[in-house]
């Protein structure tokens, strides 16, 4: 891990909403916000691809993104960005409020302004591409260049994406992250990583397939299943930190099986440093794995 340097721009889109608790702390979140913030701190070129709207959250979230050094390139002029009220009870699961805003309204003229090069990694989430919302936004990714990298971490809504988008990626360089209840429900029953293969072989698409206890596979339907080894970890983290490591490895020019075991290694730190403020750069990737 001596030498990591970032080259290939990353577009980052999705939202950038405000978030308050009931202690009323309010910053600044999103899923889209989070992955750029953490890309920046692995010193990963970033594209905004978040809207910003023309309320109070829009006005915070311009000032945040200006302190970062990311330009705003998604004005919504009618709508403020939407917020996440969030609840944290002494004993229980944190209870979410959402109530959106203009992250969830796109347009094709807003999109087709946004500078891409052959290099530019895409990165969206699949919530952004379900339901009449999204439309504007699949027909943006399905229209792009079949070298064009794209990485779509599919979510809990993958089953709300119809086979046509799929065919529509079918022969792209695109790569779909999901756990293993998401295989599941976009691949079929049975074995997981038979019903994976067969997907990825049918669409040839690549799947990277987090399959909890039995690790991280890599199925892109031209050979068996690889297992990306794995790290020990007692905390489990959010599949956004895999998908962060994996655009870090993509941005520097790694192959795809590199580019996941640094995804490994992220999401790793990220479950054993919960309670930590920030991301992880670099250096301190460096020092989780010095044997690697």
């Amino acid at each position: 891990m001596s030498e990591f340097l970032a080259v290939k721009p990353v577009l980052v889109l999705g939202s950038a909403i405000g978030e308050v608790t009931l202690t009323q702390e309010r910053k600044i979140g999103g899923g889209a916000f989070n992955v750029a913030q953490a890309l920046m701190h692995l010193q990963v070129p970033v594209i905004n691809g978040m809207p910003v709207g023309n309320g109070d959250w829009g006005a915070a979230i311009e000032a945040e993104m200006q302190q970062m050094g990311l330009p705003v390139l998604l004005r919504h002029g009618q709508m403020d960005n939407g917020q996440r009220l969030i609840q944290k009870p002494s004993n229980g699961e944190p209870v979410l409020v959402i109530e959106p805003g203009c992250e969830t309204q796109w347009n094709k003229a807003q999109l087709s302004t946004l500078p891409l090069t052959e290099d530019t990694l895409i990165y969206i989430s699949g919530e952004q591409l379900v339901g009449d919302n999204g439309e504007a936004l699949r027909d943006w990714l399905t229209r792009l260049p079949f070298d064009q990298r794209r990485l779509i971490a599919l979510g809990s809504q993958v089953g709300q994406l119809d086979e046509d988008f799929f065919a529509m990626l079918s022969d792209s360089h695109c790569l779909l992250t999901l756990n293993r209840s998401e295989t599941t429900t976009l691949c079929g029953t049975g074995d997981v990583l038979s019903a994976a293969r067969g997907f990825a072989s049918a669409h040839n698409l690549t799947l990277v397939c987090l399959l909890d206890r039995d690790g991280v596979w890599l199925c892109d339907g031209d050979a068996p299943p690889l297992q990306i080894a794995g790290y020990p970890v007692e905390d489990t983290s959010p599949s956004s930190a895999h998908c962060i490591g994996l655009l870090a490895g993509l941005s520097a020019g790694w192959s795809v099986p590199q580019a996941v075991d640094l995804a490994n290694r992220v999401a790793v730190w990220w479950g054993a440093n919960q309670d930590a403020t920030g991301t992880p750069d670099w250096q301190q990737l460096q020092r989780c794995f010095p044997d690697v």
